[in-house]
């Protein structure tokens, strides 16, 4: 996801209108405004001229609201008594990102008909995080995690800034300006004491050798040998997954361009090297109707017609490897987004429990894998799936997993892709810890963020400088690279419900992400991102036995 996301969230892409037809009727209800005060000292843009709403649950839902440089207005939320805000704001010194105000905690409320009600969003913003930080410093002192000075320092200026921007008498400016430094101090207070509790847990807890560092591995094709390509690999990683998806334009071929003509051949050649080397291999995706991937035949059937052909589908795939996968992803991005075969939800969570009864028949031992994109779903508030605009009311990713859930879908793993996205590593974590409760472990699936412009990639135009603020930090070059995997990998292997962080990709110029390969070429070039990861696995191995 991370080419639409970087596009998605550059300023001038407004969503398109709501149409007449997914609409629903407005509630009586007044007006809440959000009036943002323009205290940074760039050239901007600092709010994106979108939003959405989100829940108690933090998933987000379809409404009303809009943002533009007067504020962010929302009259109807439908149906939704309490919610938050999620928008995209500029906090000069740390990034331009989302950030979410929640009162606090304790939610918002529209006003009563014929009312408006008018906030400073800047104090919202730093409200709401202060009192998350205080909620979660609070949590971990009682799991007996004590911070150290710098982290304190930074939590307890941003308290000391909210309050002094609380006091009466400020103006509004002033206001806006006090409660921006403490939001600019509450996030690198949220992402020290992070990544600070994640190591504590870590020391705490012990090696675990029940962790996967992952990538995928069509790079085998992609680096100048596959010798080259093995022997950095193993270094950095022990879970390897190989794509198995109908159409493809890369080095690794369609899978099944011609209904039932299948192309093993390239895939078993990787499988077969993992397990030579004793790396655990995940095949994937079962089923993913995206855009780039769907052949017409796929989309012309029908849904008894679907039915006959997954059950054929897994258990061709499958059974050609028996019980030598550790998983398969059963489907990919099914959560309302990749539907190129525009299916109404109930019959999404019926197809995909299908495809899960049959695999397990064809290979009980086998995981199966449940894999979703976009983990704060701005796409519910968008109206899009992939390749067109949704036609059917949307879900979150953990609403998908619920439901699958309370249909009896027997899956044993969760995927949550988490290209960078936009977000700060707390919400990152917290996002990802509303999984825990279904039981089952999770997977941070597809990992990756850029590397930055390189010479070759500005001479070629093919990554250029960026054009507007950065979204975290700094500009991205290849040191930031490595400090957001690092902290991100440990994030993961601080939690023993996680059971993988998989990075996407491994050699530019073929990554996903722009530059956002762990190898610079395929000579084999490794990025500071790479050395980073294979320390961060050393230092890792020699911790004393843990809890697996």
């Amino acid at each position: 996801m991370g080419s639409y996301l970087n596009k998605l969230f550059s300023s001038g892409q407004p969503p398109s209108p709501l149409t007449r037809r997914r609409t629903r009727r407005p509630t009586a209800t007044g007006k809440l405004v959000f009036r943002p005060h323009f205290v940074q000292r760039g050239a901007g843009p600092h709010l994106l001229d979108w939003a959405y709403a989100s829940d108690e649950k933090w998933d987000a839902f379809r409404s009303d609201i809009s943002a533009s440089r007067e504020g962010v207005a929302i009259t109807d939320t439908h149906g939704v008594d309490r919610f938050g805000i999620d928008v995209r704001w500029n906090v000069e010194n740390f990034g331009y990102l989302f950030l979410t105000a929640d009162n606090a905690g304790d939610y918002y409320r529209l006003p009563p008909e014929g009312e408006t009600v008018e906030l400073n969003l800047n104090l919202e913003l730093a409200r709401s995080r202060v009192a998350r930080n205080e909620r979660r410093r609070s949590a971990f002192l009682n799991d007996g995690w004590a911070p150290a000075p710098d982290v304190r320092t930074f939590l307890d200026l941003s308290t000391e800034l909210l309050h002094d921007a609380e006091k009466s008498g400020n103006t509004a400016e002033q206001t806006g300006e006090l409660a921006q430094k403490a939001l600019c101090h509450a996030l690198w207070g949220s992402e020290m004491m992070e990544t600070a509790y994640a190591d504590f847990l870590i020391e705490r807890q012990g090696r675990r050798d029940d962790f996967f560092s992952g990538c995928d591995a069509r790079a085998f094709y992609q680096m100048r040998t596959p010798e080259l390509f093995m022997e950095l690999f193993e270094q950095a990683f022990n879970y390897a997954t190989i794509t198995y998806v109908w159409t493809h334009d890369g080095v690794i071929g369609d899978f099944e361009r011609t209904e039932g003509d299948y192309n093993f051949e390239f895939r078993d050649r990787i499988f077969e090297r993992m397990n030579a080397k004793n790396i655990t291999v995940e095949g994937r995706p079962i089923v993913w109707f995206h855009t780039w991937v769907t052949p017409d035949w796929i989309k012309a059937k029908s849904f008894d017609g679907l039915k006959q052909y997954v059950e054929k589908h897994v258990r061709t795939t499958i059974g050609h490897y028996g019980d030598g996968m550790y998983a398969w992803e059963i489907v990919n991005e099914f959560h309302d987004w990749a539907n190129e075969v525009q299916l109404p939800p109930d019959q999404i969570v019926e197809l995909t429990k299908f495809a899960c009864d049959v695999a397990k028949d064809v290979a009980p031992k086998v995981h199966r894998l449940i894999n979703h994109c976009c983990p704060f779903a701005e796409y519910v508030q968008l109206g899009q799936w992939s390749g067109q605009e949704a036609r059917y009311p949307q879900r979150t990713p953990w609403e998908f997993t619920r439901d699958l859930v309370d249909a009896g879908a027997d899956f044993s793993v969760i995927g949550q892709q988490m290209y960078f996205p936009y977000r700060d590593l707390q919400d990152i974590i917290v996002l990802t810890e509303r999984f825990r409760e279904f039981g089952r472990p999770v997977q941070l699936s597809e990992v990756g963020c850029p590397g930055g412009p390189t010479e070759r990639s500005v001479k070629l135009d093919s990554v250029g400088f960026p054009v507007e603020d950065y979204p975290w930090r700094r500009p991205w070059d290849e040191r930031l690279q490595a400090d957001w995997l690092e902290s991100v990998y440990k994030l993961a292997y601080s939690r023993p419900w996680i059971e993988a962080c998989n990075w996407f990709d491994f050699v530019d110029p073929h990554s996903y992400i722009d530059n956002g390969g762990l190898i610079k070429s395929p000579e084999g070039e490794p990025k500071e991102a790479y050395e980073r990861l294979v320390k961060l696995r050393n230092e890792w191995a020699n911790l004393p036995d843990g809890e697996n």
